[in-house]
């Protein structure tokens, strides 16, 4: 797997815990349901715009289905799209205002530091954090804290440790291969729902 593909599933998976972790300051005055808080962190913490696709992609998400999380953002007046130049709608550039940063509350110190330094980390520590993350979020999903994703750890094909002891210790019986855990998905459109999600770590 390229760094850059590990570190947005490293991106949408740090943000989907820092959603539901305690926030630095008071609560947000705009009570926004968790998919809409994800979108709202990213774009608050990144003082570029982003490409539509590239938000899609952090969010393990299709460009569509972005659209339709940004529709009531958009109508609140908390991110603004514009345009771009190709007027493909997949380029068009997304972005908070400045009421929307400001009913953003800041992820916890961990999260915030954490997002900040993804792009520094090595090829293998992405791939150990991605495996931690993973397995919080699995577990946030037990709890009923946040929506099962299309996550491998909560599909019915995924058997996790089938291989033990090699590189390659879990399974997939969709594809019926082994796979490591930079191959872990957070988001995968082949997911089936199966046993509630487990940790897999």
């Amino acid at each position: 797997m390229p760094m850059e593909a590990q570190a947005q599933k490293l991106v949408a998976g740090l943000v989907r815990v820092a959603v539901m972790a305690p926030v630095d300051g008071p609560a947000p005055a705009h009570g926004l349901p968790p998919a809409h808080r994800q979108i709202m962190l990213l774009l608050g913490r990144r003082e570029r715009e982003y490409r539509l696709s590239d938000l899609a992609a952090e969010l393990g998400s299709t460009v569509a289905a972005t659209m339709a999380l940004l529709s009531p953002l958009i109508a609140d007046g908390l991110v603004e799209m514009r345009p771009a130049p190709s007027y493909a709608a997949r380029d068009m550039s997304v972005a908070a205002t400045d009421r929307g940063l400001s009913m953003t509350p800041a992820p916890a110190n961990w999260a915030d530091q954490l997002l900040s330094e993804v792009d520094g980390l090595s090829e293998s520590q992405q791939a150990r954090l991605l495996r931690m993350v993973t397995a919080r979020i699995g577990l946030l999903q037990q709890q009923g804290s946040i929506p099962v994703t299309r996550m491998c750890v909560s599909c019915r094909f995924f058997d996790g440790y089938r291989h033990p002891g090699t590189e390659t210790p879990h399974h997939c019986w969709f594809v019926d291969a082994p796979f490591g855990y930079r191959e872990l998905r957070l988001h995968c459109p082949d997911h089936i729902p199966g046993e509630p999600p487990k940790p897999a770590f």
